[in-house]
């Protein structure tokens, strides 16, 4: 069997747009070249610790400079997110993912402070049939690795609330599915994210005021 795929996700970094709870701190231009940073800072980890196929499945497309540079830099392959809320893009590219390669995950551009440890365990973990979810101080998850699609999984959730992990486990218990848990991460979100992140992913450093 193929090795698990995994799939990015990110917005075009473009000004006013991205990473808008960053302000006031942060300047709009700022945001989207903090949110730039991420992004690539998220491939590089990827492409060091991840053994199969890499996409970067991007909204509203793949359109953009830096998606464009990254895949000739780094041989990852675009893609366009399909329309609809989180959960629909999520399933939708997992669809992909499994479809090309019997098993995949998606990786959010947000936690590029993860390291190589967290990256290789999952790949571990996907590749020998294990389900696998990493999750964030604010109640979502940064991953999620599945061995087939469960569209239950992404169906009315309330993206972006502090019961999105919680709602996610209780809806795979029902379906009798079990996850192996990575470490709990802080995604970067605001400023204060930002700020605590930096105390020990050094690359951050740049951006403190």
């Amino acid at each position: 069997m193929k090795q698990p795929e995994l799939i990015l996700f990110a917005k075009q970094p473009i000004v006013g747009e991205v990473k808008t709870r960053l302000q006031p701190e942060y300047s709009a231009q700022q945001a989207a070249e903090i949110a730039g940073f991420l992004i690539r800072a998220t491939v590089e980890l990827a492409v060091s610790a991840w053994p199969g196929a890499i996409y970067l499945y991007a909204w509203p497309n793949a359109d953009h400079a830096l998606f464009h540079q990254l895949a000739r830099e780094f041989s990852i392959q675009l893609a366009d997110q399909a329309a609809g809320d989180l959960g629909v893009k999520m399933l939708r590219a997992l669809e992909d993912g499994i479809g090309r390669a019997g098993r995949a995950a998606i990786l959010g551009c947000d936690v590029p402070h993860a390291g190589w440890d967290i990256i290789d365990q999952a790949n571990d973990w996907l590749a020998r049939g294990r389900n696998v979810i990493g999750p964030t101080h604010d109640g979502g998850y940064y991953f999620i690795g599945l061995q087939q699609v469960r569209p239950e999984l992404f169906q009315d959730i309330a993206w972006g609330s502090q019961q999105v992990l919680a709602t996610t486990l209780a809806r795979a218990a029902t379906l009798e599915m079990d996850f192996e848990m990575l470490k709990k991460l802080r995604d970067i979100d605001s400023a204060s994210d930002l700020w605590l992140i930096a105390q020990k992913y050094q690359p951050l450093k740049k951006f403190l005021k």
